[in-house]
């Protein structure tokens, strides 16, 4: 036993000397692979890019208007006279609001004959007689101003409008006078002036109606003229006997 154990010691000696000796040998013990992988997050700040506006570019094509095709319009001849020249004579008929008026509207148509024939309570049917009987005096232009007095058991005044026009054929203009609408049967009476005039082109109307209305200083009882009536009246005769 104490042999044995001899041999054993020495056994072991001999192979630590034979170690001493010899190069190392390397023992690799292969545990499995095992990678862990770390991951890093690393943010780059990117240089600022902030986008500039683009301008826009949008182009608007021209519109093009077609060409009208409508007619130009074309105003209507006219149907009044032409102005009348001054030197030639007017005769002037008319009733009591007028009369105020005898030395006004000579004064206002210079170089003018003016034969002036105006009474209290005229009434048209009255005028149409005194127009037939002085015909003859009569030129180129006549003025009448009737209509205040109007009864209506006389007949239309739009008749007797056309009955004074026929006695007045061949004169070149006939100015008729719009009456102050003091009552409403004055209304009509200014209608049928109106309307003559579409039938008569030789008519020429002088709206004294809204002349009086607009300053009824002109007259107190809205028909027979103060002061500056007077000269309101005579100018606007004039006016549309030379206009």
């Amino acid at each position: 036993m104490r042999a044995a154990r001899r041999i054993g010691v020495l056994v072991a000696g001999l192979a630590l000397v034979a170690g001493c000796g010899t190069s190392p040998t390397t023992e690799t013990v292969d545990v499995g692979s095992t990678t862990t992988t770390t991951s890093t997050s690393t943010t780059v700040d990117a240089p600022s890019t902030t986008e500039q506006p683009v301008p826009s570019t949008t182009t608007t094509a021209p519109t093009t208007v077609p060409p009208s095709t409508i007619p130009p319009t074309t105003a209507p001849p006219t149907t009044a006279r032409p102005p009348s020249t001054a030197g030639g004579s007017v005769f002037v008929l008319g009733d009591s609001a007028l009369l105020g008026a005898r030395e006004t509207v000579p004064a206002a148509l210079p170089g003018w004959q003016v034969v002036f024939d105006a009474v209290g309570s005229r009434r048209l049917p009255q005028a149409i007689e005194v127009l037939r009987a002085r015909r003859s005096e009569i030129g180129a232009v006549a003025v009448i101003q009737q209509g205040n007095n109007y009864l209506e058991s006389e007949g239309s005044f739009g008749a007797q409008i056309d009955e004074a026009m026929r006695v007045l054929d061949g004169v070149d203009r006939v100015v008729w006078l719009t009456v102050a609408e003091k009552w409403p049967s004055r209304v009509e009476i200014n209608q049928h002036i109106r309307a003559a005039a579409g039938r008569w082109p030789q008519i020429v109307v002088a709206e004294w109606a809204p002349l009086i209305a607009a300053h009824p200083e002109y007259a107190e009882d809205m028909l027979h003229l103060s002061a500056s009536g007077r000269i309101a009246i005579a100018e606007l005769i004039a006016g549309a006997v030379t206009g």
